[in-house]
């Protein structure tokens, strides 16, 4: 069983909301976000990346090879949510719905951080193993500070200024022969993942770094970069892969509670970055959610459903999304409840 010690919606939340064309406060969150992912989930709309770091005119739209977007999307953040800017399509477009994938990182206070070869600048929450790392980048081999105190085992990583597609390092990427950063995703297209080095380094992630080489779209000589770090947390986070089986019903991933969010990318296959939140109704029956928002294009899809259960999540098709068979898969998932939690509150079947 796994237990935790805090509530995850102190830490990570989905809200969702209607498009109005005019300013629109989305509130009674429990936190204060640092970082938010928005997706349009019933039309067309590009993914808008922001957080409260690089500030509120300073975004990445990962639905292609992008530079920093400097629309304002989200006028402001609030002690309970953010302020979104009216009538602009990606984020708050008349009678289009929307969600948000937010998490708390350190309130917006930043620190430096001398951890590393090179300073950054970073706001941590090592309670949930969340944190927004901003540095300048140099080019070459070098490591960089994350402050979470313990190795995180999932990265995003972007060079803001570079025409490109970010790369993403995953630490449980132990079913390929060298497990640690040579074999990278690449966040804002639909390519397979990539024997690319000089993206990490070729070095696992430690407890106070984690390691750059000389690729430009993660570490452009004097560029800006953003790097969202995830430390994994029981009953909270899991960060991991699974093989498909091509059965309707399909492989079972384990992850420690009732998940709220999970975006899935086949590692072999041209396929999208999808996510799914459990707060999005209307497209699949109890657990069941087919609504797959792109995280790499303008638009989503009803293919791969997956089955939401009280312990992690089920592939319920044969889609090349997420259960072709043997075809491996990496994922990221936050929790909506754990299964015990120190309440004593257990998460139940849906």
């Amino acid at each position: 069983m796994a237990f935790i010690s805090f509530q995850p919606h102190d830490h990570f939340d989905c809200p969702t909301w209607t498009g109005s064309d005019s300013t629109t406060t989305i509130n009674n969150m429990a936190f204060k976000p640092d970082s938010l992912w928005i997706k349009n989930y019933s039309g067309t709309g590009h993914p808008v990346m922001n957080n409260s770091t690089g500030g509120v005119a300073k975004n990445w739209i990962p639905s292609g090879n992008n530079a920093v977007d400097t629309t304002t999307y989200v006028a402001s953040y609030t002690s309970d949510g953010f302020t979104l800017t009216g009538n602009i399509a990606n984020t708050n477009d008349a009678s289009d719905r929307y969600v948000g994938a937010c998490w708390k990182a350190n309130g917006g206070t930043t620190s430096t951080n001398t951890d590393g070869g090179i300073n950054s600048t970073v706001q941590a929450n090592t309670t949930a193993g969340i944190s927004i790392v901003q540095f300048t980048g140099t080019g070459g081999n070098t490591t960089v500070g994350h402050g979470l105190g313990v190795a995180p085992k999932y990265i995003i990583v972007k060079a803001l200024g570079t025409s490109d597609s970010g790369r993403v390092y995953n630490g449980g990427l132990t079913f390929i022969a060298d497990p640690f950063a040579s074999t990278v995703g690449r966040f804002a297209n639909t390519s397979t993942f990539q024997d690319e080095a000089t993206a990490f380094n070729d070095t696992a992630s430690t407890s106070t770094v984690f390691s750059l080489g000389s690729l430009a779209n993660s570490n452009a000589s004097g560029q800006e970069c953003i790097a969202y770090c995830f430390a994994e947390v029981k009953g909270f986070s899991k960060f991991g892969f699974y093989s498909g089986t091509g059965n309707i019903a399909g492989t079972k991933v384990y992850c420690g509670f009732k998940p709220k969010w999970i975006m899935i990318k086949s590692t072999t296959t041209t396929d999208d970055w999808g996510a799914r939140s459990s707060v999005i109704t209307g497209f699949g029956l109890g657990g069941q959610r087919t609504r797959n928002m792109k995280y790499n294009a303008n638009g989503n899809q009803t293919t791969g459903t997956v089955q939401f259960e009280s312990n992690g999540f089920r592939l319920a098709s044969t889609s090349s999304a997420n259960n072709q068979e043997n075809t491996k898969y990496e994922y990221m998932a936050f929790a909506e409840m754990p299964m015990v939690a120190s309440n004593g509150q257990i998460a139940l079947a849906t």
